[in-house]
């Protein structure tokens, strides 16, 4: 199984290697960080399945990997938002504000606030993350590693996340809209 394990992380990285010239020039640094780690992404789903892993296997397991790096990202803007603001809502809002300064921020990203009753909502209308997996015809791999961890983090915010479309999926946008009681963004963050 060591082998193995080798194996395929050797195979990815030389993947990874070869695609890094052709990935796209994001605007800012968070942007071009978060395409590598797609790239990355990519190409360990790929090494697994070309190491005999079914691709729903494969998108199982690189989700894992992804899960575990996402909550080290994380982690930083869920513990400031958790010393900062009481209550869910707010550490849903400054969570988010946090995390669009970097690594999800203009220009590379274009995230907009959207008042509804009873969340904090965020449309995502450019996501490079995004445009990168579709570009590579593998966007059930980015909904499935990438856009399905937003549901954990958002419970550790204290909220619940609803979501009908995503861009990766194919939609227009991607549709935050985080749940707490009584919570609704307002023009000041809360």
């Amino acid at each position: 199984m060591p082998a193995e394990i080798d194996a395929i992380l050797e195979d990815a990285f030389e993947r990874y290697d070869e695609e890094r010239p052709n990935l796209p020039a994001e605007p800012n640094l968070g942007g071009r960080l978060m395409v590598r780690l797609a790239a990355l992404t990519a190409s360990f789903y790929e090494a697994l399945v070309a190491h005999g892993h079914a691709p729903s296997e494969a998108r199982r397991l690189t989700a894992q990997v992804t899960g575990h790096v996402y909550r080290r990202m994380t982690a930083a803007p869920t513990v400031a938002a958790r010393l900062v603001r009481r209550g869910p809502a707010g550490r849903v809002a400054l969570g988010l504000d946090l995390m669009r300064v970097f690594p999800f921020g203009p220009p590379a990203y274009d995230m907009r606030d959207v008042a509804e009753p009873g969340t904090v909502g965020v449309d995502v209308r450019r996501c490079p993350t995004a445009d990168y997996f579709r570009s590579r015809d593998l966007g059930e791999l980015c909904v499935e590693s990438w856009c399905n961890l937003d549901f954990e983090l958002a419970r550790s915010w204290g909220a619940e996340l609803h979501r009908s479309t995503t861009l990766a999926g194919g939609g227009e946008r991607c549709d935050f809209r985080f749940r707490v009681d009584g919570a609704t963004r307002d023009a000041h963050g809360m």
